[in-house]
């Protein structure tokens, strides 16, 4: 089985498919978001995890004409570097409890496609 490489410092704590430690993988991909410079791109990314091939990554939309109330401003995004596409994605606006969940299927779906 192919093991993931975690981009957060506590890499250790974050391997397990433990769903509390996802949270909290997702939690420090999001704080580091917040402590990058603005992009002239307007989007900021983290990479969460990456399983092989694949790579959950997380990205805030940062500049004015990407903001609106109905669109996200947080994107979590399994893309496949094998392949060059996006497989998944899940919008967020503040990662609530529902939206953590969602989070946590999503990097768990990803580790699945990439076995």
């Amino acid at each position: 089985m192919t093991q993931p490489r975690w981009s957060s410092r506590a890499r250790s704590d974050a391997m397990a498919p433990d769903p509390d430690a996802l949270e909290q993988a997702v939690l420090r991909a999001y704080v580091q978001l917040a402590a990058m410079p603005d992009q002239a791109s307007g989007v900021k990314t983290a990479t969460l995890a990456r399983f092989g091939p694949v790579e959950v990554r997380l990205t805030e939309l940062t500049q004015p004409e990407h903001k609106s109330r109905d669109i996200p401003p947080l994107w979590l995004e399994v893309y496949c570097h094998a392949t060059g596409t996006t497989l998944d994605s899940c919008g967020c606006f503040d990662f609530d409890e529902p939206e953590l969940a969602a989070a946590v299927d999503l990097v768990c779906d990803a580790r699945r496609k990439a076995a």
